[in-house]
């Protein structure tokens, strides 16, 4: 295994995740970063970990989790002191994020723990025996639990149609 290599693949699939996770590029960049940062320093000191991709996207998930919270907590006081005045206004998005807007709403309506495992194997693009093991539950049920969450979102989807 090479360090580099493995940095190089994991970086887009781990992007991702987080993108997805957080709604948000700039967070998803700088989440996204930490977590690789993570799998280098570690890989440094104690060598490569058994799964270079459950390490990481172990460590994005609860990072995106933290950084979604904080965001939560914080933007009723960045809109109160006129911190987002340099984002575009909500009829140039509009356009653009109706069918983002859509899928986030549906997967916010997922079980946590389905949500998790769709985003990891989807945007994560991770296999199945990694995924599983960032989320320690068992192959079997990651495909189960992935399987159900893809078809309660397809039953949502289409019930919020436009």
């Amino acid at each position: 295994m090479d360090l580099d290599a493995t940095v190089r693949d994991l970086a887009p699939r781990v992007l991702h995740y987080c993108r997805a996770r957080t709604a948000d590029a700039g967070l998803a960049e700088e989440v996204a970063q930490e977590s690789l940062t993570a799998l280098v320093r570690r890989w440094r000191r104690l060598g490569p970990p058994d799964s270079p991709a459950a390490f990481v996207f172990t460590i994005a998930r609860r990072r995106a989790g933290r950084a979604a919270a904080r965001r939560r907590l914080w933007a009723p006081i960045e809109e109160l002191l006129g911190a987002r005045d340099g984002h575009p206004t909500p009829e140039e998005q509009a356009m653009a994020a109706s069918r983002r807007a859509r899928l986030v709403r549906c997967l916010s309506r997922l079980r946590s723990r389905d949500r998790e495992a769709l985003l990891l194997v989807t945007a994560g693009g991770l296999g199945t025996g990694d995924a599983a093991a960032a989320l320690g539950i068992s192959t079997s049920a990651l495909k189960m639990r992935t399987l159900r969450a893809r078809q309660r979102l397809r039953v949502l989807l289409e019930g919020t149609r436009e």
